[in-house]
């Protein structure tokens, strides 16, 4: 006989009771008195330092907190211990365990997830990418950073005309460029879902040199910065990644539940940094593709990615490193060689 918490099932309250066996049942006698088939009766999977938890038919259940009583119910129940629990009490089989799942969730991260996430976004109605566009553009007017332009209309009328040059006959969805002045976003240029491109003043200007001459030079860089943002939209990159990172965000609160925001959060990002630099590649082929077809040279967008590294070369060494763990670009030399190595591939 040993003291045991009893619970009816109907209420918080603990009875307190004693418990034993005989007659093939389990037998309760104090605050309240009850007896229960053996046979209806199942014995919890045991924990080291835990109480014993006895379930019954009737769907109460009672705990006994002495240790001394679970060899005499597990032998009185005839109870087995399931294979998990055996595996559990062996350390190799732990570790295989282990090592089964760690190699399935890396699976699943590396391949899984973006089998899914291209097979999803392919599901994505057209009218998505008009509303993502729409609130993305709206959400950075609201923070004050696109203003007008500081450029005259000749001379956006003419990076207008550089866009009609390296845009497809047949566009997946109207494209339309909006040049503004964005000193926080430097120079830059973005690709938006719903087919509208940002381009900076300060690319252009960038663009441009010193001079301030929109040159041969200059064009062919402007028409190689929209050819690549044409390319992310042609490619519906943004709802692939943000299919993607639904999904990483989902398994990485699977695992992780609410631990930590900041553990679940950072697989996601991780991740899809690495996802948008496979996209950034696949605009810079797309811009080389273009180009080439249209018969402009990629030198120039090649030598635009070597002077931005340039510039990031005077940022200290072991700043720049861990910069590059953060990067959603990849590394702007190795750009600029992939374009040169197209264009010189496509010379012979």
């Amino acid at each position: 006989m040993s003291t045991a918490h009893y619970f009816d099932g109907r209420s918080a309250r603990l009875h307190v009771v004693n418990l034993s066996t005989g007659d093939g049942a389990i037998h309760l006698r104090g605050e309240t008195t009850r007896s229960y088939s053996l046979a209806g009766t199942r014995l919890a999977e045991p924990f080291e330092h835990a109480p014993t938890v006895l379930y019954f038919a009737d769907g109460t259940h009672a705990e006994l907190h002495d240790p001394a009583m679970r060899p005499a119910l597990a032998a009185a129940l005839g109870y087995r211990k399931s294979w998990v629990v055996r595996w559990q009490e062996h350390t190799a089989a732990v570790l295989v365990a282990l090592a089964l799942l760690v190699a399935l969730i890396l699976s699943a991260w590396h391949w899984g997830i973006p089998a899914a996430a291209e097979r999803l976004s392919t599901q994505v109605p057209p009218q998505a990418d008009q509303a993502l566009g729409r609130n993305a553009l709206s959400l950075l007017e609201r923070q004050g950073l696109l203003q007008p332009s500081r450029l005259s209309e000749d001379r956006i009328a003419a990076i207008g005309a550089i866009l009609q040059r390296v845009q497809p006959a047949a566009p997946r969805i109207p494209l339309r460029l909006r040049v503004a002045d964005a000193p926080r976003l430097g120079a830059n240029a973005l690709a938006f879902p719903d087919g509208t491109i940002v381009l900076t003043d300060e690319m252009v200007r960038l663009a441009m040199g010193k001079n301030n001459d929109l040159d041969a030079k200059a064009a062919a860089v402007l028409a190689g910065v929209l050819a690549h943002e044409v390319g992310h939209i042609e490619e519906r990159h943004s709802v692939r990644a943000i299919t993607r990172s639904s999904l990483t965000a989902a398994l990485s609160a699977t695992l992780f539940g609410d631990f930590s925001a900041v553990a679940a959060g950072l697989p996601a990002v991780l991740t899809n940094m690495e996802y948008s630099r496979a996209m950034e590649l696949a605009a810079d082929d797309y811009a080389a593709r273009t180009l080439q077809a249209r018969g402009i040279p990629t030198g120039p967008l090649a030598d635009l990615f070597d002077y931005l590294d340039e510039r990031r070369e005077k940022i200290p060494k072991f700043f720049r490193q861990a910069m590059s763990y953060a990067a959603t670009h990849p590394d702007g030399y190795a750009r600029s060689r992939r374009l040169r190595e197209s264009e010189a591939g496509d010379e012979r």
